[in-house]
Formats: structure tokens, sequence, C-alpha cells
């Protein structure tokens, strides 16, 4: 009798152990998924912020390139393309 005794101890600490083992693992499944998530949020802020930073580089450039090239069509309208140094002219 016993030995059935110090089984049922046995199998009552497992069922314990078990049960805690299977709590640390749902917290750890919650950490984890937490910690994804914030990921995933700072990758897509991160993605945004630099999706917009290039949109507004992109746009700045394209206003540069249309005021060079008023700049120019003004230099030839006037006649005097020829009297701006090299290093002053739009690069082609």
């Amino acid at each position: 009798m016993a030995g059935i005794k110090e089984l049922k101890e046995e199998l009552s600490e497992m069922r314990t152990s078990m049960e805690r083992l299977t709590e640390e693992l749902h917290e750890t499944n919650l950490a984890i998924r937490e910690s994804l998530k914030l990921t995933s949020d700072t990758i897509r802020d991160a993605s945004e912020k630099f999706s917009q930073a290039l949109e507004d580089t992109m746009k700045q450039m394209s206003e540069l390139t249309i005021q060079m090239n008023i700049r120019d069509t003004i230099l030839k309208s006037l006649g005097i393309e020829g009297m701006i140094p090299d290093f002053l002219k739009k690069k082609k």
C-alpha cells in the first residue's frame, strides 16, 4: 500500500509541475507575441517614415530640376549662356 501512496504523491507532484510549466509557457507566449507586435509596429513606422522621406526628396529633386531648366531657358533667351562659368552650369 505504501507504493500506491508514493505513486499518487509523485503523480500529484508531476501534475503540479506540468501546471507550472503550462503557465510559464503561456506567459512566454504572451511575451513573445508582444515583442513581435512591437517589432512589427517599429518596422511599419520606420517604413512609413522612410517612404515619406523618399517622396519628399524626390519632390525636391524634381523641383530643383525644373528650376535648373527654367534658369537655362532664361539664360538662353537672354543670350548670356556663354558668359556663365562651366562650374555653375547644369551637368548633363
